[in-house]
């Protein structure tokens, strides 16, 4: 069974593990090194009223609202919360457990042509490990998780609409991985150790039910149109 409790409404994805994490991320709120009580995922409009506020002031206000444990890592998207993908998986006293949602209207492969308006479609990702990471290891992770990510959407047949050519991921990604805060266990976590195999399994795996949800969903809004 998971430790982390989870909201998911409609409008937002909540995650509160049992004591204070680790976690590494690319997020608005509170993104890079840091530590954090709670995670949040908040779905905003695609075209929201001008003026808006700042993203991170917007996630601030969202997580004070929902009345979230401080320190807060929070992301936004566009993406139904119905396309909420999940994988757990516990071996040998490690566990390792995996959160995505899907927007694919931002579709693009690494090295396309920049563009600085992109569209509201992401792809965001959390990855729990149930032992502490070093830094390096926590770096590894992300790793692991991104090059998943990117596995799961090749196989997923999605392509650029610039190039034309096998897509990576969406322009507005933003991904997260945390542990506990505890002294560190865990050195490395690579493609050659057992947390490295659970890590590719369950984030592929997370990533392939959130892009199908995601593409089944879009198609339903075609066909309505």
């Amino acid at each position: 069974m998971s430790k982390i409790e989870l909201v998911n409404h409609r409008d937002y994805l909540v995650l509160m593990p049992p004591a204070m994490c680790r976690v590494l991320s690319s997020a608005v709120l509170n993104g890079g090194l840091r530590e954090a009580a709670s995670f949040l995922n908040w779905k905003v409009d695609e075209n929201p009223p001008s003026p808006c506020l700042p993203a991170e002031e917007a996630l601030n206000l969202k997580a004070a609202e929902l009345k979230l444990p401080q320190p807060t890592t929070a992301m936004m998207t566009a993406a139904s919360m119905s396309s909420l993908g999940h994988c757990f998986e516990s071996r040998a006293g490690l566990t390792a457990e995996c959160w995505v949602t899907s927007g694919l209207s931002n579709v693009r492969r690494v090295g396309d042509i920049a563009d600085e308006e992109p569209s509201p479609g992401t792809i965001n990702i959390w990855l729990y490990v149930n032992q502490s990471l070093t830094d390096a290891a926590m770096v590894e992770a992300l790793m692991m998780l991104t090059e998943s990510k990117v596995t799961a959407v090749r196989d997923a047949g999605i392509f650029s609409p610039l190039s034309g050519l096998p897509a990576s991921g969406t322009g507005t990604d933003s991904h997260a991985v945390f542990c506990p805060d505890s002294d560190s266990t865990q050195a490395f976590c690579g493609k050659h150790t057992l947390l490295g195999e659970m890590i590719g399994r369950v984030v592929t795996t997370a990533c392939a039910i959130s892009l199908d949800k995601c593409m089944n969903l879009t198609s339903q809004t075609e066909s309505a149109e």
